[in-house]
């Protein structure tokens, strides 16, 4: 997948860059830090971004935005404010039909999820750790062969987000605004749904702490059973995505 990213600061780039690089979903970022590199874009390419973020001098000022629509990019277009912008012009710009706008400073989680969301590309809905054991976002359950955990809102929420970045950390403030919807919640309250989520996850132990950092998806070592015969495997696979499953179901 291809974004564009056009943004003066390159620090700021290089960071949202790294963030969307440490999801599943690998995209290439093309950054570029001033507005005349889109016009020196080949326009046969303009076409083949997936998203356009775009940082520009003149937010209300649509010139950029024709351009790339008449040369066909049917791509969302996201556009970044800068702190100082006027909000005078909010309803300026909601006409003017931007896909989303983000006001700085924001944090490169914040903007990752709003591209996700933008792009229709949460990954899949299916999480399998094998082709008997996975998690359906959907309807909120964790299947374990025969049987059906069914999850609570937020421990779905929660799980997705641990197994969409795995095996990377996801700290507090990831969780904060993708399970509580950028509500301010103490550590002990996340920490609570991390416990719950854990004790309905049993036999499995897959959720992680890293101390001072957050939570991850680790290679689980699952409870031997009471009885040998019945126990399948010691530890679970790392989760497969829904193409790699295909694999498993033939």
């Amino acid at each position: 997948m291809k974004v564009f990213l056009l943004e003066p600061d390159g620090e700021l780039a290089d960071s949202i860059d790294t963030c969307l690089n440490q999801l599943r979903l690998k995209m290439k970022v093309k950054k570029v830090k001033n507005e005349e590199a889109i016009f020196e874009e080949d326009v046969s390419v303009l076409p083949t971004y997936s998203l356009f973020i775009l940082n520009l001098k003149n937010p209300t000022d649509p010139s950029i935005m024709h351009y790339l629509r008449e040369n066909g990019v049917e791509a969302p277009i996201l556009l970044v404010l800068e702190s100082t912008f006027d909000p005078k012009y909010f309803k300026t710009l909601y006409y003017l039909s931007y896909d989303d706008m983000i006001v700085k400073d924001f944090s490169p989680p914040e903007i990752t999820f709003r591209i996700y969301k933008l792009c229709d590309i949460w990954n899949d809905d299916t999480f399998f750790i094998t082709k008997d054991i996975y998690f359906d976002f959907k309807h909120a359950k964790f299947i374990n062969h025969e049987e059906e955990v069914v999850l609570g809102r937020k421990e779905a929420l929660l799980l997705k987000l641990l197994f969409m970045k795995s095996h990377h950390i996801v700290s507090s403030h990831e969780i904060e605004y993708y399970v509580y919807q950028d509500e301010a919640v103490s550590e002990e309250r996340i920490r609570s749904l991390v416990r719950q989520l854990r004790a309905k996850l049993l036999p499995f132990h897959f959720i992680e702490t890293v101390k001072g950092e957050g939570y991850k998806i680790a290679n689980s070592k699952i409870e031997e059973a009471h009885e040998p015969s019945s126990t399948i495997m010691k530890f679970c696979l790392p989760w497969l995505s829904m193409a790699e499953c295909a694999l498993l179901l033939v």
